[in-house]
């Protein structure tokens, strides 16, 4: 699979396969020839440019933007529409696109970009030829966060991207009659692996946007459009399944495929519950700068023989082929993991201290030092240890709080702050410490909102009078102490107050007895602000999906997650549920007959 590039994989696999589903999304099936269709048109529209920058949401329009991109010899650097304006600026103004590639309603998000083109109007470009690009050839920049407060980048070639194809169809064993889901977005390198591992083995890839849909609408596709390869971080696969009926049992899976984070042994207590015997569990570990480098295979004999060993870690597993690691410590058998491959991904305006993770041994081959531990266990398998700085994962983001607090900093009213993690309701969140006068926790989430993704917010904030320091004047986070509850320093009712106190009477009061039960439940608070916006309060996305779960179980009715954003508090949704009107375009087709009907409505809408 190494001896071509991606583009050139991908046209030989539609000249194979043209009939094949490609893509299964909420508008329907695409077939090779239709998303090779889409992708010539791209590549007719972005033809000459170096770089192209995506911003088209997560569907069929992005796989074409970047098969499109791809065929036109240029890099795609997807940006997700979901974070701040300020921070899509700063990775354009790193990546430098010559064009951007957009949808109507995603368009104004950079505004002043050049070369901006309207992604749904598109000209046909049949008979297009994919330009000929080298192996060595940049395919795509994805960011990370940075330690100097800034987003870096990460660029990616053609010999790598088909590198972890390569080693994720021999691993899985996929096949065309596979089905691969692609939950995470498409900034963050598992989008890539699931993308390229089903469009270049004629395999087809489904597309779930978890945050405009919810739990609900994942649990759903997984059965309707037959996912046989899942793919998620485990705060994802945990939520997913944690939403599910003891009985529900996903029987089409036949790969749970998790990455990200730690996977511990509830996890395989999980998977027991709601797969098949002949399911095979995974779990990896890797980085963004190669995708996976190491892998455990877990078969029901190996899952059996786990049973009782609690909450520890599962082991990472064996390095795959391709990817040696180095435990560089005393002896050799623990130490920071040091992945040593001639696959490995190089920097775009990183800091010096980032840059510095690369190297070449003598023997000329690159590594690249991760800031992770691990042990090397008496199987021959790894087992993670933590990290050496102070780098974190937040439901499978890499997060440096470095970038964090320089956030936060110059925000108004704030003279020292100080950000680390803490385990909240038993889940690893952000929380920040703060020193300043008249602070106005609320207003400092919204200050951090227009700079910094979902994942990157803090879940508390601790208003505190010092900051503890170490012995070498450096903030001691071991000190700092934990917030009280997800709401410390947030808005709560007055001392005193009850639970009854914060109820709304009349006619909003039924609804917003389900709402905040709801609340309850998803944040573990009993006492809330009908006023309160959920984010304020602790809630992230993810929460926010558990929250819609709750409130269609116990409304029985469908409440869009787009209404939940659009009414973050108690008393705004409880209106919103008296009124019992949909909000404006957030029904889906639920049907595949619904979902064929629009597909032949816009199909006819664009050939007019």
């Amino acid at each position: 699979m190494l001896d071509a590039s991606i583009t050139a994989r991908f046209w030989a696999v539609v000249a194979k396969h043209p009939q094949r589903p490609a893509v299964l999304d909420d508008d329907g099936a695409l077939t090779y020839a239709e998303l090779a269709e889409e992708a010539r048109a791209v590549a007719a529209a972005v033809r000459g440019a170096r770089r192209v920058g995506l911003l088209l949401g997560h569907g069929r329009r992005m796989l074409a933007g970047i098969l499109g991109t791809l065929t036109a010899g240029a890099t795609y650097v997807p940006l997700d529409p979901g974070y701040p304006r300020v921070r899509l600026a700063r990775m354009a103004e790193l990546a430098e696109p010559d064009v951007l590639l957009a949808l109507p309603e995603h368009k104004d998000l950079l505004p002043g970009a050049a070369g901006v083109v309207d992604a749904t109007v598109l000209p046909p470009a049949p008979g297009l030829r994919p330009v000929a690009v080298d192996q060595d050839a940049p395919a795509y920049i994805l960011f990370t966060s940075g330690s100097t407060g800034r987003p870096k980048g990460v660029v990616q070639t053609h010999r790598g991207v088909l590198f972890q194809v390569g080693t994720h169809t021999a691993n899985l064993r996929i096949q065309p009659s596979d089905r691969l889901s692609v939950v995470s977005s498409f900034s963050y390198d598992m989008a890539v692996t699931d993308s390229f591992s089903a469009l270049l083995n004629g395999a087809a890839v489904v597309p779930v946007d978890l945050r405009s849909h919810g739990l609900s609408h994942l649990a759903e596709v997984l059965a309707e459009r037959g996912v046989t390869v899942y793919h998620s971080t485990p705060t994802v696969y945990r939520y997913l399944l944690d939403s599910l009926s003891p009985e529900d049992v996903l029987a089409g899976v036949r790969v749970v495929l998790l990455g990200g984070e730690e996977v511990v042994h509830a996890d395989l207590d999980r998977f027991r519950r709601h797969f098949t015997d002949d399911c095979v569990f995974v779990n990896g570990y890797g980085a963004t700068e190669i995708s996976f480098a190491v892998q455990n295979h877990l078969t029901s004999a190996d899952l059996a023989a786990a049973r009782g060993i609690g909450t520890a870690v599962v082991p990472i597993g064996f390095p795959l082929d391709g990817a040696e690691i180095v435990l560089d410590g005393s002896d050799g058998s623990e130490g920071e993991i040091v992945i040593r491959s001639s696959y490995l991904a190089s920097y775009l305006g990183a800091s010096e201290r980032d840059q510095a993770r690369f190297g070449r041994d003598p023997d000329g081959t690159r590594f690249y030092r991760t800031g992770d531990l691990g042990r090397l266990l008496p199987d021959g398998r790894i087992a993670y240890l933590g990290r050496l700085d102070r780098q974190l994962k937040i439901r499978g983001h890499r997060v440096e709080l470095g970038e964090v607090e320089a956030a936060l900093a110059v925000l108004p009213g704030v003279s020292r702050c100080a950000v680390t993690a803490r385990e909240i309701n038993g889940e690893r969140r952000i929380v920040a410490y703060v020193l300043g006068d008249a602070i106005d926790t609320a207003a400092l989430r919204r200050g951090l909102e227009l700079v910094l993704p979902d994942f990157m917010l803090p879940s508390a904030f601790v208003v505190t009078d010092a900051l503890p320091l170490t012995p070498t004047g450096k903030v001691d986070t071991d000190a700092l102490p934990s917030p009280g509850t997800p709401v410390e320093g947030a808005r709560t009712p007055a001392d005193g107050a009850s639970a009854e106190g914060s109820r709304l009477t009349g006619a909003l009061a039924a609804p917003a007895e389900h709402v905040t039960a709801a609340w309850r439940a998803v944040l573990g608070v009993p006492v809330l602000d009908p006023d309160q916006n959920f984010f304020d309060a602790g809630g992230h996305s993810l929460l926010m999906a558990k929250v819609q779960r709750h409130l269609e179980k116990s409304l029985g009715r469908r409440v869009p997650m787009t209404t939940l954003y659009a009414h973050p508090t108690i008393r705004s949704l409880a209106e919103w549920l008296i009124e019992g009107k949909e909000d404006p375009g957030t029904r889906r087709p639920h049907t595949p007959a619904d979902r064929a009907a629009l597909r032949r409505k816009r199909r006819a809408t664009r050939d007019s």
